[in-house]
């Protein structure tokens, strides 16, 4: 038990991890402040929500390219802990730091008067399953690429605006009813959306959940393998 809370801890005791974030989120809450007018507020949490998503990406996409940039992935992956292991401890890191963001979200949304009781536990859940999934997703395009901002890049092309746009774009146009379906079902498609509307089906769950177990251990599988 001992070993798995210093692994479910490893990554988050770095020193800046809660500070970053919370420094990244409270700049972002005051600009919000500042650029929306008195009637306005009440959009605050929606756009938050939105940018939520977008330091979630960069905090998954740093989380282990850093490791490389910065020279230290022979330490930490040849250390006490396996590489499997050290996976998982990011892996912790990301569903912590996702519910920070959270907490954070319904604070705001109680200071603009938005706040929904009923919804608290779907947003906790859609929370943690986009973590989850997208967090997984930017572990395996981190053990490949190693670069900070190439992860990012992949990953925003691939779960947000432009890839939203164009799938949007197909759910409108006259193809046939299995072709979007299979988009519906497509996680790039379901994980911002299904974030965003603050839940996901129990379909678009599994699906969620699946992918980012099949992302977790085909990253499991190449880091094991590669050579550091």
């Amino acid at each position: 038990m001992e070993r798995v809370l210093k692994i479910i801890t490893l990554d988050i005791r770095k020193k800046g991890f809660f500070k970053n974030l919370m420094i990244s989120l409270f700049v972002v809450a005051c600009i919000l402040f500042l650029i929306c007018t008195k009637g306005e507020v009440s959009i605050i949490p929606k756009i938050m929500l939105q940018i939520i998503s977008y330091i979630l990406l960069v905090v998954f996409s740093f989380s282990l390219t850093q490791e490389f940039s910065n020279k230290t992935d022979k330490m930490i992956f040849t250390g006490i802990f396996s590489r499997i292991e050290i996976m998982f401890s990011k892996l912790s890191s990301f569903i912590i730091a996702a519910m920070v963001c959270f907490i954070f979200y319904e604070i705001l949304s109680i200071v603009c008067n938005t706040f929904n009781s009923k919804m608290l536990l779907n947003n906790l859940y859609s929370f943690i399953v986009f973590a989850f999934t997208l967090g997984t997703f930017e572990l395996l395009i981190s053990v490949f690429t190693s670069n900070f901002l190439l992860a990012g890049i992949i990953g925003y092309v691939l779960y947000f605006d432009l890839i939203l746009a164009l799938l949007n774009q197909a759910l409108g146009s006259g193809r046939s009813e299995a072709v979007k379906q299979v988009i519906r079902s497509l996680p790039f498609y379901i994980a911002n959306t299904g974030f965003y509307s603050g839940g996901y089906t129990v379909n678009q769950s599994i699906i969620m959940i699946c992918c980012g177990v099949l992302f977790l251990i085909s990253a499991c599988a190449v880091i094991y393998r590669k050579d550091i």
